[in-house]
């Protein structure tokens, strides 16, 4: 069993209806820090609805009702007194498309610590947008190019950019939403040795089809089937010797 201090994320029973039909059904999960977590499984099993809820992103549905709850480091974050801006701070979230603001390179990693007050004055402004963008590998390509709008870069470049805003506001948690889908091999290399380097500080949930990207990126693992948790585990044993046969179908291709 795992010492309760290696688990950054415990969840309990979560339910997610959309309008009353039920989408996610009683799902429970520890997730431990400074690991990365795969959620794999086929379109619309209730994967990214799962994400979504680790920083209550479905809050802002229309008709969307959580039940259960979510510890991160022992407080539940579906408590109502819980301050949802700031939870998202501890949270950063990197979505399938790349989607830097219209703003310079400089301005789009400045904007979340200037919102949350994490810079004093413009030198330590400068300083976290340089480290975070060190940290995502991007600082040594556009070094010379900070005034340029972030829409210019390319499309890996852009994903980085996303990472080094996401990074900016010292979360202690990111999510990832399929965040290589959109790029091609060189780029999905890239992004896949940075998650490995920013594990080290961060503890990484990432949404994936891509089951040889699961294999090689995460610790652990979870296979979602129709709004169920079908299996959960280290992730070498999911997909060398899985104890449920509809974990073995899908990554064997039978179906999904």
């Amino acid at each position: 069993m795992t010492d309760n201090k290696d688990i950054k994320i415990a969840v309990k029973n979560i339910s997610v209806f959309y309008s009353g039909k039920k989408a996610l059904n009683k799902i429970s999960m520890n997730i431990e820090r400074n690991k990365i977590t795969s959620l794999i499984g086929p379109s619309g099993c209730g994967k990214s609805t799962f994400l979504r809820c680790l920083n209550r992103m479905n809050d802002t549905i229309e008709g969307c009702k959580v039940t259960g709850a979510i510890l991160i480091d022992g407080t539940n974050i579906y408590d109502s007194v819980l301050d949802v801006v700031s939870l998202r701070a501890r949270i950063g979230m990197v979505f399938q498309k790349p989607n830097p603001f219209p703003k310079s390179i400089y301005d789009n990693v400045a904007y979340g610590p200037k919102i949350h007050g994490l810079a004093g004055d413009k030198k330590k402004l400068d300083e976290i947008v340089e480290s975070s963008l060190d940290r995502a590998g991007l600082l040594e390509e556009i070094k010379d190019r900070l005034d340029q709008s972030g829409t210019s870069l390319s499309g890996g470049q852009q994903q980085r950019l996303c990472i080094a805003r996401a990074i900016a506001v010292d979360p202690e948690i990111i999510l990832m939403d399929e965040p290589c889908s959109a790029l091609d091999p060189i780029a999905t290399a890239r992004i896949e040795e940075l998650m490995d380097s920013l594990k080290d500080k961060y503890t990484i949930v990432i949404v994936t089809h891509n089951m040889q990207q699961a294999a090689r990126v995460s610790q652990f693992t979870s296979f979602f089937h129709l709004g169920d948790l079908v299996e959960y585990g280290k992730t070498e044993k999911i997909f060398t010797k899985p104890d449920n046969e509809k974990t073995q179908g899908y990554i064997t291709g039978r179906f999904g």
